[in-house]
């Protein structure tokens, strides 16, 4: 709680910085015994929703059939998953990729669990030759690489790079002192939270401090670049458009 007015967050008219203590949770119908998060949607210009769930013991959701796709991350406790008449329990670091028109539901396993989602529209393409499929795994199952050689930024790509996926989420580990190469800017947006660390995100002409449990939106063309600070590694999961075109 502050008494001064001050706070890191910031909404801009292409990107917003989302800060722990300027959080509303909304108790939704929908999610039962859970407090909801949203840190980007429609209404702030993105095309996507991302969005953190609190459940509190007996927590639960149960979702309805439509042409969004998912990628839900266990951030804290265990989520027991079940889709397809299967059921998974995803624990710390457990993540699952849901494909449009999958319906699945969630029901909390601990005394109480953190969930982060990104939340978009699936954009079909015909003729790919390959589908999108649903399916769980964890970030320690996920092998990280060198980005662009650089052994200080360690990149896990969760998902395919394939025609038919329309999106990609990485997760970017970056050393202390480790940066991103080169000041990006491109018409694909982002949406980010941070996992653990912290460092300085220039976003536009803005430069702002960044720490564990920030989320930032990223429209697009919007000047992006950061830079690791502090005494241990910094990571962020990150969801991006993948193989398709702007549309017209």
């Amino acid at each position: 709680m502050t008494l001064t007015g001050a706070t890191r967050s910031k909404l801009s008219r292409n990107y917003s910085l989302m800060c722990p203590d300027s959080h509303v949770p909304l108790n939704l119908p929908q999610w039962k015994n859970c407090q909801v998060i949203y840190t980007a949607s429609p209404e702030m210009g993105a095309k996507f929703c991302q969005f953190l769930v609190n459940m509190k013991a007996g927590g639960s959701f149960c979702s309805e059939s439509s042409s969004d796709e998912f990628l839900l991350l266990v951030l804290e406790g265990e989520i027991a998953l079940s889709f397809s008449g299967e059921t998974h329990h995803l624990q710390q670091d457990g993540f699952a990729h849901l494909k449009a028109g999958e319906r699945f539901e969630l029901a909390n396993r601990s005394e109480s669990s953190r969930l982060l989602a990104f939340q978009k529209k699936y954009a079909p393409m015909p003729d790919t030759g390959d589908a999108v499929t649903s399916f769980v795994s964890s970030l320690p199952q996920i092998p990280a690489k060198p980005f662009l050689g650089d052994d200080g930024a360690l990149l896990q790509a969760l998902l395919p790079d394939a025609p038919a996926w329309d999106w990609g989420v990485n997760v970017f580990e970056f050393q202390p002192g480790a940066t991103l190469p080169i000041v990006e800017m491109h018409f694909m947006e982002h949406g980010l939270y941070f996992l653990q660390g912290q460092g300085v995100y220039r976003l536009g002409s803005d430069w702002h401090l960044v720490e564990q449990g920030d989320a930032i939106w990223m429209g697009p063309y919007l000047e992006q670049w950061f830079a690791a600070t502090g005494k241990v590694s910094s990571k962020y999961i990150y969801y991006k458009e993948m193989n398709r075109a702007p549309r017209l």
